[in-house]
């Protein structure tokens, strides 16, 4: 039998445009297949942790069980967009004639991309982000559950390639959906994120 190709080196190969790695982490345009297969997976692996339950060594304990909670059921959602996006992509289905729950979200899904951030045992994260003209929002980012810390490290690794590449495109306004974090909002001032003063939910980056 041949061995099997790590999931990384897979999602690695006929990736676009994939960047110099930025502290360990490859950063990358992810297809959509690649990423609904990424998110499945994520899926499983957050599902099967919270079936367990408490095992010595363990990330999720107190606030990241809340964060865990959060992901289990959360990435079923982002693992569905996943797979529309790839759907309209091969032109299986199309933006603006799909059925509920993703009918309302056609025109954002329309000119959504997924961001990643990949490594081998460093965490990794996935972000939706969508272009409007001058404004580019973070609509979700979520992390592999098997590496809650690193993978805290690997979305600010990402969020920041984001807003890098959004300020040198011109982008006037860069946003982001807050998620649940153990830090809450505070978690994104690294990065430049603050709370929006007219987009409840949201926080937006700010250069000083």
């Amino acid at each position: 039998m041949r061995p099997r190709k790590p999931v990384l080196a897979l999602l690695a190969t006929g990736a676009a445009a994939l960047s110099p790695s930025a502290d360990g982490f490859r950063i990358q345009r992810l297809p959509a297949p690649k990423a609904h297969f990424l998110l499945h997976t994520w899926t499983k692996l957050a599902q099967d942790s919270r079936a367990n339950g408490f095992r010595p060594g363990m990330e999720a304990t107190e606030d990241r069980a809340f964060k865990m909670k959060q992901m289990a059921d959360d990435l079923p959602r982002l693992a569905a967009q996943a797979n529309v996006l790839g759907l309209c992509e091969r032109g299986s289905m199309n933006f603006e004639a799909l059925a509920e729950p993703h009918a309302s979200m056609g025109e954002r899904l329309s000119k959504t991309r997924v961001m990643a951030a990949l490594s081998a045992g460093k965490g990794s994260a996935l972000a939706f982000v969508s272009d409007w003209n001058d404004v580019v929002s973070i609509d979700a980012c979520v992390v592999n559950p098997s590496y809650l810390v690193a993978g805290e490290g690997a979305e600010r690794v990402l969020i920041d390639h984001v807003v890098q590449q959004a300020l040198a495109d011109g982008a006037a306004q860069i946003r982001l959906q807050s998620s649940y974090q153990v830090e809450g909002d505070a978690f994104y001032e690294p990065c430049g994120f603050y709370p929006a003063a007219e987009a409840e939910g949201f926080l937006e980056y700010r250069k000083d």
